[in-house]
């Protein structure tokens, strides 16, 4: 039955109607505010996803299928508008020019709240990178924050390039597995910000 309503406003949204789209607003919104609050710690970036959120299921009304999970695929979008939240928030990987960044940026609230929550996550890495070994750790702060190539590094600590991979891979799965048990939003920004 309750399917059935969800079918008839997601026809009536597809038809440009406002009010089905109050309607799916008012369903909706609370939950993804709650989810993305969660994960971000800011209310003001939780709004803001969330209103992107459903523009985007007003822009995109006519493509949305019926059939599908109307609540599955807001969540989704609201997981990849969250991420490329972080993503415009942390575009270095260069981890100190980022700071000088935020440092010399004059903060409005989400803007301190960011950062605390960006401060956070390096010190959960700077304790993930003390698991390492001396050589995983020269390895990867050369690759993954120096921007130093494989073949670079190789050539400088006079060792294989497939010896640096290995170091390398080993150093990441340690990092990954360390911040994941602190936060699995910790984790999406190592992938955004060192991984890419």
């Amino acid at each position: 039955m309750e399917n059935d309503i969800i079918k008839s406003y997601i026809k009536e949204l597809q038809n440009g109607s406002h009010k089905a789209f109050n309607v799916i607003y008012d369903m909706y919104a609370d939950k993804l505010y709650g989810f993305l609050l969660a994960h971000t710690k800011s209310p003001q970036i939780s709004e803001d996803i969330v209103q992107e959120t459903f523009l985007k299921l007003w822009i995109n009304r006519k493509s949305i299928s019926v059939e599908g999970s109307l609540q599955s695929l807001l969540f989704t979008i609201s997981r990849h508008k969250m991420i490329d939240s972080f993503r415009s928030q942390i575009n270095k990987v260069e981890f100190e020019l980022y700071i000088d960044y935020i440092d010399e940026k004059s903060f409005e609230d989400d803007g301190i709240e960011s950062k605390l929550f960006y401060d956070d996550f390096l010190k959960a890495l700077k304790l993930s990178k003390k698991l390492l070994t001396e050589g995983q750790l020269e390895i990867f702060e050369r690759n993954k924050e120096k921007g130093e190539s494989i073949e670079e590094i190789a050539s400088s600590l006079q060792i294989s390039e497939q010896t640096v991979k290995n170091q390398l891979t080993t150093a990441m799965k340690k990092i990954r597995s360390q911040l994941s048990k602190k936060s699995i939003l910790f984790l999406i920004i190592f992938e955004i910000i060192v991984v890419r």
